[in-house]
């Protein structure tokens, strides 16, 4: 149990660290009906990170999918592959941010977070959690990690997994919950400055998973 909790950590830590998702559920905390949509976002965001995992588990089980210690040379060119498109989507990321020149470069669909619905909410907090590449990527390698563990162990790990991934996520929510107005203004001063960083945030962490991407991939194949 221990080890398949280990294995899927760092993934978890990955999905946890990305800055958009924690910009979105603050907007949402913004809205008229902030107290059923950020719960509601919340809830989309954990069934997207476990329905994923969940769902690479079965194909793995069944053979579909290889375990993460099953793939052979071709498995680890495609990682170191998917590496360098991370590396370079790091390096536009970067660009990006110098071009911003400090400005809020937020992505256009974001504008109306504080505006979504409760089910909005939950469907683009699953969207964003199951679909976006660089987490679906997290998850499906959570996944795969946990193939040569029973059932029970690792529906287990992937649910520490899922609140794992989901935690920075969730504060927010119980922050504004709890402490209501007061909580705002902590969580607007959050908000605007994740707004003016994000690029810079999702830069360093799309060069660390693309740098642990590619040793990965040559220690596997250099490993046959």
């Amino acid at each position: 149990m221990g080890g398949a909790v280990a294995g899927v950590v760092p993934y978890a830590l990955g999905v946890a660290a990305s800055p958009l998702p924690i910009i979105a559920v603050i907007l949402v905390l913004f809205s008229d009906r902030a107290r059923i949509a950020g719960p509601a976002f919340l809830a989309g965001a954990l069934a997207g990170v476990i329905a994923v995992g969940a769902a690479v588990y079965i194909l793995t089980g069944y053979g579909y999918l290889e375990g993460e210690h099953q793939g052979g040379t071709v498995s680890q060119v495609v990682r170191i592959g998917l590496g360098l498109v991370l590396l370079y989507a790091a390096w536009m990321h970067l660009v990006r941010h110098r071009r911003a020149n400090g400005q809020h470069a937020m992505p256009k669909w974001m504008a109306s977070a504080d505006r979504w619905s409760p089910v909005k909410a939950a469907i683009l907090a699953l969207l964003m959690y199951g679909v976006d590449p660089k987490n679906l990527a997290l998850c499906v390698g959570a996944a795969k990690s946990l193939a040569a563990s029973s059932t029970v162990v690792a529906m287990v790990a992937l649910s520490i997994f899922a609140v794992l991934a989901c935690l920075p996520v969730a504060v927010p929510v119980v922050l504004y919950l709890a402490g209501g107005d007061r909580a705002a203004r902590h969580l607007d001063r959050l908000k605007t400055w994740l707004s003016k960083h994000h690029l810079l945030v999702m830069a360093g962490l799309l060069l660390v998973f693309g740098i642990l991407l590619i040793s990965h991939g040559l220690r596997g194949i250099l490993a046959h």
